[in-house]
């Protein structure tokens, strides 16, 4: 259970790091100068169909800085002039326009040559002030103003933006459509927009659909029709639907899934066995195999059951220890084929009777056929106590292969809707996408046993070392029945180490037993961290394996996101 939980946490976290670098946030918070603290952006439009712009957006400074910029990239038909640029509680700025033409500008206003902390001064109103021509646009059928009044070119959030537009009475606007869906409120001919956390890089946009409306400022779009127009808003409005609609559905369809494999597959079959604990070693099986088995559920082998069977070696006289390397001992005797091909393992990679783990490390790292003669052996080792293991039949892990199939699918979908909706939406998708990215995530750290099946020998076999493994972990049992020789005591440690239990029970039985710790020989030798070494020398080999294998405006209704205006901003 402990292990779900670090996993689910983990899962999470990695889910919200990845969410904040997706959206900006991340590298804003970060690298960011400043912080956009409210942005009002009012766009009016005169009887002669020019749109006169005036922004007002406030700035909070992070880092030191010289001054701020605007640019406004070239958008549909749209000529620009009589810009301005100034700073309202600042005297002495000065503008250079690093770009300008009749299409577009980027400008700085200065306010010093050297960097101003922002202690010193912390905020900056800047007001940016131009008309637009040809911003109307009359089609066959229709007419349109398509405003993008928010651009994705700004790398920090906005708390706050306000857009106000205006149009003259003898204009009748047909529909409204924005991007994102934004409330607004109207007011005869004027429309107020409010938005609250805009992400960085995301933009905000409207298409004010006009009827037979003429201006002397007027671009002629032949290819501008009411079918096109509504045929691109009612994509967006399906995919904006889509986008709330999907995931929970999803996650439903995920979760039922689940039950359905869980009642197929998971359910355990009922058995006669009752017991609480178990007070004597279950069954004569070598370590490894009640590792892989028990703790592992047919996954692997891990370094406590490499370590148990070190340690059952030692304890059986085949192997001596020391506290850098194992001694391996000329040897007869009768020795479960699993323990057996391990010990053949150790005598091939000894040099005078002596596994050094750091000489076989060193050998490792210079000899590529070494080195893959290792891995093969090492993996051959570990492929016969799975082999062995999953030849009793105890464990069925169909159920289990179908849940990873569903939780590779939640989290693919997860990706997925965050990737194509977290435009239109970012607080939900990142919910929705969370919950299914983690719930497929979970599945994973899931024990085998959650959606496979034991067979009644197998639920027998799993339940009678779990109730061994809680008699060691009690110590109050412990204390009761405590172990009655050496021997017996370096068996249970043996496989207290397999089960993942050693440091616990060790230090009970240092309590229960001290005269037997006294008299072992077992207790005082470094077991615990060989198989570890293991891993280790198995990365260097792989590691030694891979090194030496290895512009204009065309017309049409205009996108979603092809609204004129936007561009962005930013500090210097």
């Amino acid at each position: 259970m402990k292990k779900v939980i670090i996993s689910i946490f983990g899962l999470i976290l990695a889910y919200i790091i990845f969410v904040l670098f997706i959206s900006g946030y991340v590298k804003w918070f970060f690298g960011g100068m400043y912080e956009i603290e409210s942005a009002n952006i009012e766009q009016v439009m005169d009887e002669n169909g020019i749109l006169h712009v005036h922004e007002i957006i406030t700035f909070k400074m992070k880092k030191p800085f010289r001054g701020v910029y605007r640019e406004i990239p070239q958008s549909r038909a749209v000529n620009i002039e009589n810009v301005k640029l100034w700073i309202e509680n600042v005297e002495g700025e000065w503008v250079e326009f690093l770009e300008k033409d009749s299409r577009g500008f980027k400008a700085r206003v200065w306010i010093s040559k050297t960097p101003i902390s922002p202690e010193k001064l912390n905020k900056i109103i800047l007001h940016v002030k131009y008309d637009a021509k040809y911003v109307y646009e009359k089609g066959q059928d229709i007419g349109q103003v398509f405003r993008q009044f928010w651009g994705d070119k700004w790398d920090s959030p906005v708390r706050k933006l306000t857009a106000h537009f205006s149009f003259p009475q003898n204009v009748k606007i047909l529909k409204v459509y924005s991007h994102p869906k934004i409330m607004f409120q109207k007011n005869g001919n004027e429309y107020i927009f409010n938005i609250k956390n805009i992400p960085p890089n995301t933009f905000a946009e409207v298409r004010f659909l006009i009827d037979n409306f003429t201006a002397e400022y007027q671009y002629n779009n032949p290819s501008l029709t009411l079918k096109e127009v509504e045929k691109i808003e009612s994509n967006y409005s399906r995919k904006y639907v889509f986008s709330f609609v999907l995931p929970p559905i999803t996650l439903f369809v995920i979760i039922g899934l689940l039950i359905l494999t869980f009642n197929f597959f998971g359910k355990e079959k009922n058995i006669s066995y009752e017991g609480i604990y178990e007070r004597e070693i279950p069954y004569p099986d070598p370590p490894d195999i009640v590792n892989a088995i028990v703790v592992n559920q047919l996954e692997k082998i891990d370094e406590n059951g490499i370590n148990a069977v070190i340690m059952d070696l030692y304890r059986k006289g085949f192997i001596k220890l020391d506290k850098k390397s194992i001694i391996v001992l000329e040897k007869e005797g009768n020795l479960n084929s699993t323990e057996k091909y391990f010990y053949d393992f150790l005598k091939k990679y000894s040099s005078d009777g002596v596994f050094s783990f750091s000489d076989l490390k060193k050998s490792l790292s210079k000899d590529k056929r070494l080195a893959k003669e290792f891995l093969a052996d090492f993996k051959a080792y570990k492929s016969i106590v799975l082999d062995e293991a999953k030849s009793r039949n105890y464990l069925s892990l169909k159920g289990t292969y179908i849940s990873y199939i569903i939780g590779i699918f939640s989290i693919l979908f997860s990706f997925l809707y965050f990737a194509v909706f977290f435009k239109l939406n970012l607080l939900y998708q990142g919910i929705f996408s969370g919950i299914l990215f983690v719930l497929g995530g979970s599945i994973f750290a899931f024990p085998r046993d959650v959606f496979g099946s034991w067979s009644k020998e197998g639920r027998k076999y799993y339940l009678k070392w779990v109730n061994f493994m809680n008699f060691l972990q009690d110590y109050s049992a412990l204390s009761m029945y405590p172990p009655e020789s050496v021997i017996l005591w370096e068996n249970y440690l043996v496989y207290a180490t397999a089960l993942g239990i050693a440091n616990k029970v060790e230090k009970y039985l240092k309590k229960v037993a001290p005269k037997e710790i006294e008299e072992s020989r077992l207790y005082y030798y470094p077991y615990m961290g060989f198989g570890r070494q293991f891993l280790i020398i198995s990365s260097v080999a792989t590691s030694t394996v891979s090194a030496s294998s290895s512009g204009t405006f065309s017309g049409g209704a205009g996108g979603i996101g092809g609204g004129s205006g936007g561009g962005g901003g930013g500090a210097f």
